[in-house]
């Protein structure tokens, strides 16, 4: 346990340098936005904002990423077979799992903690989300607040370390671990007859790949991943086990050099943060001066000029003939500063993609259906960096996701063709592939869709040269992958096995037509007998 301990604070070392970073963001992007889920909001930080742009564009963000990429009421996500030739039946097992799953985070709290999770990802450049299962078996979700937690990734950029520090009252405590589990602090702070929900115990929970396991036996203590419960106050380990699959997850907005943290947004236009809440102090200052503007008077008017609205000042000759009293030093350039703090609040919404979600939210103008593709193209593509990245990092996520289910009974029967040998030789499922499905991931696909199209098309202009050019294109397939590109639900494609044998049964129908017809004719010819006069013969 030394070891951990070690490696603990060598990782809070690594991360000493974004902490700096993720409290000044925390100042002008997410103000209020407590470090740890123990602190409670400081209202200071609101006060010291004078100009919001940053906080609206990290919101809108934040909100886009639930509606574009993860909406609770559409079908973001879709599962399909690893292999492309598997066949339509895996394509169609997968594609009913992955309504399943849509559903049952629907039920569960995911889209809640997502959003804490997003938040954290746009604003901090880094958000963590954990995904277990709850007592009533159903799927449990924990965002993870930037700064409570260290990891690290191995060799090939995926998170394998991770490492949180969380405190829980001695009530919370005895629930999660049993009471016998807790160190002598613990029990003391339960055993002391106080209020069980008062104190504070601080706990340290640690998840990496585990060394050594033996792999014919499924337990805890030889799951792929360890999980280690130690408590800080004690100095002793109160919970160990493991994991199938990590159960933490990590996403970044960018990737910052070669560490496991993120670049935030606002990281890239961070002076003209600051320099839009310098000119909006400024601005509220010459609106001030302009509602009230400064009054230069003479020693011996002290008290006589009435400010007041339709006041009546008294002056004598002698005052008029100085010009006193009168405004004064009220000539600052108002319209200047404000195309200034614009040019600020321009450039920050666009490091924040806001122009990229109004195309969506608002309409201002008609536009052809060319011209919004056009425009969507362009917008998404800038964000696509970003999107690749939460694919990599939900990748995890999304294979625990489908494990899950999977134990828990969740699933129909699969097939054979979705089995596959692992490297003991014993069958198993083939690890889905992610397909998603949300209005940035179909514009970014909508390329490939639409390079069916076009092909058909243009199979279609040519055919009527050579025939033979159809031969080229296998037309069942790709109208199948083309309506699943387009996001079409799995329930509204009959299996390949229902469309042969719907086919089968209409050709066996248009042969007993044929035959009918056939044999219809050939009683009409018998019935004649032969006798009938032919044409041009005359009668004898």
């Amino acid at each position: 346990m030394d070891d951990i301990i070690a490696g603990y604070h060598a990782l809070k070392a690594i991360r000493a340098p974004w902490e700096g970073w993720w409290d000044e963001l925390r100042r002008y992007v997410l103000p209020g936005r407590p470090s740890d889920r123990d602190e409670l909001p400081d209202a200071r930080h609101h006060r010291e904002l004078s100009d919001t742009t940053a906080v609206e564009a990290c919101q809108k963000l934040a909100s886009g990423h639930m509606s574009y990429m993860t909406p609770s009421n559409e079908q973001w996500f879709k599962w399909s077979s690893p292999d492309p030739d598997a066949g339509d039946e895996a394509e169609s097992w997968y594609a009913r799992c992955s309504e399943i799953a849509n559903r049952e985070l629907a039920l569960s709290n995911f889209y809640t903690e997502l959003h804490e999770c997003f938040l954290d990802r746009v604003g901090l450049g880094t958000g963590s989300l954990f995904s277990g299962t709850g007592r009533n078996g159903r799927l449990l979700f924990r965002h993870i607040p930037c700064g409570q937690f260290v990891c690290a990734e191995n060799d090939e950029g995926n998170i394998d370390t991770y490492m949180r520090e969380f405190c829980l009252t001695p009530h919370q405590a005895a629930s999660q671990f049993g009471r016998k589990a807790l160190g002598p602090r613990a029990r003391a702070l339960l055993d002391a007859g106080r209020h069980p929900h008062e104190g504070s115990l601080r706990f340290l929970h640690v998840v990496q790949p585990r060394r050594r396991r033996d792999r014919s036996r499924d337990n805890a203590a030889n799951m792929a991943w360890s999980s280690v419960y130690y408590s800080l106050d004690d100095s002793c380990v109160v919970e160990e086990g493991g994991y199938r699959e990590m159960p933490y997850m990590v996403t970044r907005f960018l990737k910052w050099g070669e560490g496991p943290y993120g670049l935030a947004p606002a990281r890239l236009v961070y002076p003209d943060i600051r320099q839009a809440q310098f000119l909006n102090r400024i601005l509220d200052t010459l609106g001030e001066i302009a509602a009230f503007p400064r009054i230069l008077e003479l020693a011996n008017q002290v008290g006589e000029v009435d400010l007041r609205a339709g006041g009546r000042t008294l002056i004598n000759t002698e005052s008029a003939s100085l010009g006193f009293p009168r405004e004064w030093a009220t000539q600052g350039r108002y319209d200047v500063g404000m195309d200034r703090l614009k040019q600020k609040q321009e450039a920050i919404n666009r490091a924040f993609f806001v122009p990229m979600l109004e195309l969506w939210s608002e309409r201002k103008q008609q536009m052809s259906a060319t011209e919004v593709y056009a425009r969507e193209n362009e917008r998404v593509m800038l964000f696509s960096p970003s999107f690749t990245l939460f694919a990599t990092d939900f990748q995890p996520f999304m294979e625990r996701l489908f494990a899950q289910l999977f134990r828990q009974g969740k699933f129909p029967q699969p097939p054979t063709t979705v089995m596959q040998a692992d490297r003991r030789g014993e069958m198993s499922i083939a690890e889905p592939h992610v397909v998603y499905q949300g209005r940035i991931a179909t514009i970014m696909s909508r390329i490939r869709s639409e390079g069916i199209s076009t092909t058909l098309q243009l199979m279609q202009q040519l055919c009527g040269l050579d025939a033979g050019i159809c031969d080229h294109v296998d037309l069942e397939r790709s109208f199948r992958l083309a309506a699943r590109l387009n996001g079409a639900p799995e329930e509204i494609l009959r299996p390949l096995s229902n469309v042969r044998r719907l086919r089968r049964k209409r050709e066996a129908e248009a042969a007993e037509q044929q035959q009918a017809a056939l044999a219809a004719a050939q009683q009409a010819t018998a019935a004649g007998g032969g006798g009938a006069p032919t044409a041009g013969a005359a009668p004898l």
